[in-house]
């Protein structure tokens, strides 16, 4: 929001350079983009104030709701501008409806007006140094209204209503068409104003284009609303755009200011385009209106969290100044009621926020803190992020929303959460994995020259069970690509392969109790012959693998992609290891080759080979793996070397030729593997 500077002083008597002024505001909590000076035909010396408003400060998206805060922190008076009643002329047989979610509704109906009139000067002039287009005195009015007071108006071609007004629900696939020749079809989440016909507006949005004010207009009616901000929030994003009047709304505008914004309009409207007033007409539900909740403050206790001497006298004037009703209670302690423009303000914390921003943050006190030293140990997570860090892996956070293209690309088919009002249309649904922002930040990087990528991240992902629960899990997941190491005198870089990310996941996994086993896998956007499913404890919590050929086509690229995915639910950490005695005796070791059938996994021969080769065994190596002539098939040859070491004696060769045998055994037993000689 943007806003003349010289604007504030019809609400307070303030004599501050604009660079004082922007001080005062951030050190209040409101973020000043910036101001410029500029010189004005009417008002002369002036500037420009530029302020980014948080969603929580819709009570500061006006000139009203800025001077407000700027009197409070000069304890200056506070004064609105000429509001006063217009005597009606005739009486318009009209009728409006509220409903729950939009509790409070006033409308005027104004006849003969001039709409060829020109916006007067003044009004003109601020409108544009606040960035608004002039369009007509109606519109030029309405938009005015909403940058002093805060509440967005409408006016309708009164000729082009038909009979009484309703504020209503949507119905399912209703079409309108607004202001700017967009029609969209909506649904009952929507909230629409309706005559008896058809709607004319999207409610706390924008207006219609059947009903909307033109160059032949000589009849309006006025509209000043309040709409529950849940109802308001997101549907303009939902279908693609923002207005000024949904950005107030969403965020929640004065539920008690309507009738004195149709009031102040109707006396600009007077002044520029004439016409004959009815009275003004409304409709009211209060037990739908929002409650003000009485809050109290200790304000002993906020002195010592904010490191503050506050009177009690200061602090009344503070929350008086804001708006809100104050009672004194026992032990220097103080009763408040926030105003209806503070949504805010619901707990103690937040009366001790307003506090410190009043006396302004660069007031409270610097005072260093006592260092506590302990010790601590790095949880799981974290011992992961600097064991990836050491391998030369770089860490992202990607956003949790993901497009509906690349969960079709990357989803394998499980059920995704629906986002209800995306940010964008590439934000639509919640991930459920980590692999499309991985992919998405190592293309990025790529096209900014970034060529060997090693990526990780660490984050939450989300599915669907049973169509109703959400299962959310904690994942770790990375990408390799490119080379293993820079070109050197020596020799040239090689190409990351499939056993560098197994020897980086094998790694990984060893910081995990139990046994890890890898299988094939069937995932799509993996490569069936480099990917395999992690497992633990005889679980599957994770896989690997190259990026499928086709996917990498789809992705404009020409060069192998590897990636991994471990689910970190359930697994527990190993603990420290205990010193254990080298062996003073040598090792032996026998190398066995055995045809097996091509299905049988190497870590299943493993598994056969350990249970049989007796409590001397040390290890097991596959150092070898043929197919092809003098194979059948259907078959592979597997060439393992295993080695035996005792403790106590040095082995003989009869104790290597018994475990053996009984792994030959095992092996026939269990595999259908065959010793090949």
């Amino acid at each position: 929001m943007q806003f003349s500077k010289n604007w504030l002083k019809d609400f307070i008597d303030i004599d501050l350079s604009t660079e004082i002024i922007c001080s005062q505001l951030t050190m209040a909590g409101l973020e000043v983009d910036g101001y410029e000076d500029v010189s004005s035909k009417i008002t002369g010396k002036d500037s420009i104030i530029k302020l980014d408003i948080t969603p929580n400060r819709g009570d500061c998206f006006s000139v009203l709701g800025v001077a407000r805060e700027l009197s409070v922190i000069n304890n200056l008076k506070l004064s609105l501008p000429n509001i006063s009643s217009i005597e009606s002329s005739f009486k318009d047989e009209m009728k409006v409806k509220a409903c729950a979610e939009a509790p409070s509704y006033f409308g005027r109906t104004i006849r003969d007006i001039s709409i060829n009139s020109k916006t007067l000067p003044l009004i003109a002039e601020r409108l544009k140094f606040s960035d608004q287009k002039l369009i007509d005195p109606v519109v030029d009015i309405t938009n005015y209204i909403l940058l002093e007071l805060g509440q967005p108006l409408h006016a309708f071609d009164r000729d082009k209503l038909r009979g009484n007004i309703t504020v209503r629900t949507a119905f399912n696939k209703e079409k309108i068409r607004l202001l700017d020749d967009q029609e969209l079809v909506l649904d009952d989440s929507c909230l629409v104003i309706s005559d008896e016909e058809s709607a004319v507006a999207f409610a706390g949005i924008m207006g219609g284009k059947e009903s909307a004010v033109s160059a032949s207009t000589n009849s309006i009616f006025l509209e000043s609303a309040f709409f529950k901000p849940s109802i308001i929030r997101g549907k303009a994003r939902r279908y693609g755009f923002q207005t000024d009047a949904s950005l107030r709304f969403e965020r929640g505008v004065d539920y008690k200011i309507q009738e004195i914004a149709i009031d102040r309009a109707s006396i600009l409207l007077r002044d520029t385009v004439g016409g004959r007033f009815s009275e003004v007409t409304s409709s009211t539900l209060k037990n739908q209106l929002p409650k003000q909740t009485k809050i109290n403050l200790d304000l002993e206790k906020s002195n010592d969290l904010l490191g503050t001497k506050i009177p009690q006298k200061v602090a009344l004037r503070y929350f008086k100044g804001l708006g809100f009703v104050t009672e004194i209670l026992k032990n220097s302690s103080i009763s408040a009621i926030p105003p209806s423009w503070r949504y805010d303000l619901t707990i103690e914390a937040d009366l001790v926020e307003e506090l410190a921003r009043l006396e302004g943050y660069d007031s409270l006190p610097q005072l260093s803190l006592s260092p506590v030293y302990k010790k601590i140990e790095l949880n799981s997570q974290s011992h992961l992020s600097d064991l990836l860090s050491a391998k030369g892996f770089n860490e992202i956070i990607s956003y949790s929303f993901i497009s509906r293209d690349d969960h079709d690309l990357f989803g394998e088919g499980v059920a995704a959460l629906e986002v209800k009002n995306p940010i964008s249309q590439n934000m639509s649904v919640m991930r459920t994995n980590l692999v499309s922002g991985l992919v998405s930040t190592f293309l990025h990087n790529l096209n900014h020259g970034q060529d060997s990528q090693r990526l990780f991240e660490i984050g939450n992902t989300f599915s669907l069970k049973n169509t109703k629960e959400v299962v959310e899990k904690n994942t770790l997941a990375g990408l390799m690509n490119g080379k293993v190491n820079e070109d050197n005198w020596k020799e040239k870089a090689k190409d990351i392969s499939f056993y560098d990310l197994k020897g980086v996941v094998q790694d990984l996994v060893r910081e995990f109790k139990g046994p890890c086993v890898f299988e094939n896998c069937k995932i799509d956007f993996l490569h069936p012959g480099m990917s395999s499913l992690i497992k633990i404890n005889n679980k599957i919590i994770g896989f690997m693998g190259s990026l499928q050929p086709t996917y990498l086509d789809r992705l404009g690229l020409n060069e192998d992609i590897y990636i991994f995915s471990l689910d970190l639910e359930g697994l527990q950490k190993n603990v420290s290891s205990s010193y254990k005695e080298f062996s003073k005796f040598p090792s032996s070791s026998r190398d066995l080759s055995f045809i097996v059938n091509k299905s049988i996994s190497s870590s299943s021969i493993e598994n056969v080979i350990k249970s049989a080769a007796g409590k001397f065994f040390k290890d097991i190596e596959i150092f070898d793996v043929y197919e092809g002539k003098g194979i059948q098939e259907e078959k592979k040859s597997i060439a393992i070397s295993v080695s035996w070491q005792s403790t106590k004696q040095t082995l003989k060769d009869a104790d290597i030729d018994s475990a053996v045998e009984r792994i030959v055994n095992s092996m026939k037993k269990e595999l259908g593997g065959e010793l090949r000689v």
